[in-house]
């Protein structure tokens, strides 16, 4: 992930100078993970691609997701140089993210061939004493093909993000330092997403339930300014400006004798410091007699980040996941891996068919 170097490149830097751990996680964390990861990218896809909203038409489906990312990662780790308990005055500053969707699917033609999916998004995501939180609105437009066979859907994410500095409570490395903010602020800025989407129900006879999409967060690189008070009773400016990342998602379905394959990759490019900087994800899941759920996922951003463990349940409308990620980079000298926990499910809707329009005629009497 973005955030992978930042122990290796300026770890051995900034610890020389008496600043606070926080100081290194805003200023690499500003220029580089901006939008959060997810190990269940595939379940989740609503989050950065506003085509995705809607699941299939008949049905409200909601999900909420959270993500717990180096456990025990905190405000004196870098300065004990290694793991440690938090006690008194030491907190958690590890990124923590919080994620909630709803969405369903209406139908705008007669011959149930063109619909509009519609969802909501609510992203909460703290990392350090920052916090952003995000509220979504996802509309697109989806257009059946060849008799229900494929369908393609293109759709819009308008909404607000607010991003700031959380009151800090930290234990600072020099206990004096005049810099240190005392005073918590945020603001809140348009947000824009847009994507696309493909789903076909076969490619030959191995790929079942195909898709591919491609989408665009942070459309409108909103740019933020916050001013907080320092000890020192000065007033200092925080800022931070959304850069667009570009999401590309494949994949498919593969049955075979009581198993179900189910392959995805997802590349996302931010520009970061003035150049494309690619994130990959790998993910291969195997549904066993339609219940139960196990696989592998690997995480790449520059070097190796992540090898993930995946396990879960699905039976009827629900759908329980977890993940647990082990730290391959740099990171793991103070990170206990991370873990995530995906819970779905979908409630079944019941449309009153169109009661058939009867004229009487004196021709039929």
């Amino acid at each position: 992930m973005y955030c992978t170097d930042f122990i290796k490149a300026k770890g051995k830097r900034l610890m020389k100078k008496a600043l606070t751990i926080l100081t290194l996680f805003i200023g690499v964390y500003s220029y580089a993970q901006q939008d959060p990861y997810y190990t269940h990218f595939k379940d989740v896809m609503q989050a950065y691609n506003p085509a995705a909203a809607g699941h299939k038409y008949g049905e409200i489906c909601l999900s909420g997701l959270t993500h717990h990312q180096w456990r025990d990662f905190d405000d004196q780790t870098a300065a004990r140089g290694t793991n440690g308990v938090e006690g008194a005055g030491v907190q958690n500053v590890a990124p923590v993210t919080y994620n909630f969707n709803v969405g369903t699917v209406l139908n705008l033609s007669p011959s149930k061939d063109k619909f509009l999916g519609i969802g909501i998004t609510i992203i909460d995501d703290k990392i350090g004493y920052t916090k952003s939180t995000s509220f979504m609105a996802n509309i697109n437009y989806k257009m059946d093909l060849q008799g229900g066979f494929s369908q393609i859907s293109g759709g819009i994410g308008i909404g607000g993000t607010q991003w700031g500095w959380v009151k800090p409570k930290y234990k600072a490395r020099d206990l004096l330092d005049p810099n240190v903010p005392v005073t918590g602020a945020n603001e809140m800025k348009l947000d824009l997403n847009l994507g696309v989407m493909y789903k076909q129900k076969s490619m030959g006879p191995k790929l079942k339930d195909f898709y591919a999409g491609f989408s665009i967060t942070n459309l409108n690189q909103a740019e933020y300014k916050v001013a907080v008070s320092t000890l020192a009773g000065t007033s200092s400016v925080l800022s931070r400006q959304y850069v667009p990342h570009y999401y590309t998602v494949v994949g498919a379905d593969i049955p075979l004798n009581g198993v179900v394959l189910e392959p995805a990759i997802m590349a996302k490019y931010g520009l970061l410091q003035g150049s494309y900087k690619p994130q990959i994800d790998l993910n291969m899941t195997a549904l066993f007699l339609g219940k139960l759920r196990g696989g592998l996922a690997f995480r790449q951003w520059g070097t190796s980040d992540a090898l993930s463990i995946l396990l879960g349940y699905e039976k009827g409308p629900l759908q329980v996941g977890y993940s647990y990620d082990i730290t391959l980079s740099n990171v793991q000298q103070v990170s206990n891996g991370t873990h995530e926990i995906l819970v779905k499910y979908c409630i079944p809707i019941n449309f009153v068919p169109d009661t058939p329009l009867i004229i009487e005629s004196v021709r039929f009497l």
